[in-house]
């Protein structure tokens, strides 16, 4: 059944072309994202909203399986001040979406989502709430607003408890970010801000007025083939050893739903 989703998803990434270069390392999550919605028939027939969209592959996939689209981002739009996000052929992107039937409009997390009150039946946002330069306690609140009674609400994000960020602190290393990117960006800055624990996440969800349905952990970056590569055996042999332990895997997924 997993094979499915990874096929949509290829399948998407051959139709968006090199506006999916950047996003590469993130197939994994998105099949297993799909998964998860469309084995609790959340997906065709509903109305769903993309948070953090990026230039839009979660949103075709969805779309594919038969769901109602629309996506929310910042940084991908031609005027987006230094972002290196930034999408150069917007025009080519937007017929992409066009096709397929998604919407995806321009706007800011950190204020009130431009959508009326229960609007959809699903939000996603995948790996967005790292990037938030404070508590994501307002976007929560928001999606609360824009779900309807009984909406689910899929938030995806790494976990800081991962094995690799555990075995880096125990030997005097740092499990945040790069220092020197976060020093000499500045402001520019939009690297991960604060990453969260599965109890840490479940907690903040809880104290917005969700209930929490289930929690999941994977290690989406492993590939077997890269388990020797001289840059990330570290990190691949991390993964494989954390397997057996989901509170020590590299991404998490929590489904909540709106009471």
């Amino acid at each position: 059944m997993a094979s499915r989703y990874a096929h949509i998803i290829d399948e998407v990434y051959r139709e968006a072309g090199f506006f999916a270069d950047a996003y590469e390392n993130d197939r994994k999550r998105f099949a297993f994202s799909l998964q998860l919605l469309d084995e609790r028939h959340l997906i065709r027939g509903k109305r769903v909203l993309d948070l953090g969209s990026g230039v839009g592959i979660f949103a075709l996939a969805l779309s594919k399986l038969g769901a109602e689209v629309s996506g929310l981002d910042k940084f991908i739009f031609p005027h987006s001040i230094d972002s290196p996000y930034k999408v150069k052929d917007f025009a080519l992107l937007k017929k992409i979406w066009n096709m397929n039937g998604v919407q995806i409009i321009e706007g800011d997390l950190l204020k009130a989502l431009p959508f009326s009150d229960c609007a959809f039946d699903v939000v996603n946002c995948d790996a967005t709430i790292e990037h938030l330069p404070h508590s994501p306690q307002h976007l929560f609140t928001e999606v609360k607003r824009v779900l309807r009674p009984n909406g689910v609400f899929l938030v995806t994000t790494p976990n800081f408890a991962n094995l690799l960020r555990r075995i880096r602190f125990l030997f005097g290393k740092s499990p945040q970010w790069d220092i020197r990117d976060y020093f000499d960006r500045g402001e520019r800055f939009t690297g991960h801000r604060r990453e969260f624990t599965v109890s840490e996440l479940c907690t903040m969800i809880s104290l917005a007025g969700f209930t929490v349905l289930d929690w999941y952990t994977k290690n989406s970056f492993l590939n077997w083939r890269r388990i020797f590569h001289p840059q990330k055996w570290r990190a691949h042999w991390c993964a494989v050893f954390s397997l057996p332990f989901p509170l020590m895997r590299e991404v998490m997924f929590v489904l909540a739903q709106k009471l």
